[in-house]
């Protein structure tokens, strides 16, 4: 049985002001997971990423708002 694994956490903005506030952020909430620092930014969010889009079966995502700035991007790996 396959689990779902963490892809992504975006931070949106206005309450995340930089690529730095959103890393940490997401550091702290995860500190088992490895992050790299790999963060893009959009016009509304930053998208801390996890792990790489390409290890993830592309139609299993799953997204779910744990918080009104802050939302998770699940998958199942390939």
């Amino acid at each position: 049985m396959n689990k779902l694994v963490l892809h992504a956490v975006i931070m949106h903005k206005p309450k995340y002001k930089s690529k730095e506030q959103a890393f940490k952020k997401a550091d702290e909430m995860f500190p088992n997971e490895k992050l790299k620092g790999f963060i893009r930014e959009t016009e509304s969010s930053f998208r801390v990423r996890v792990r790489p889009k390409t290890k993830f079966d592309k139609t299993s995502y799953i997204s779910k708002k744990i918080t009104p700035d802050i939302t998770l991007v699940w998958g199942y790996l390939k």
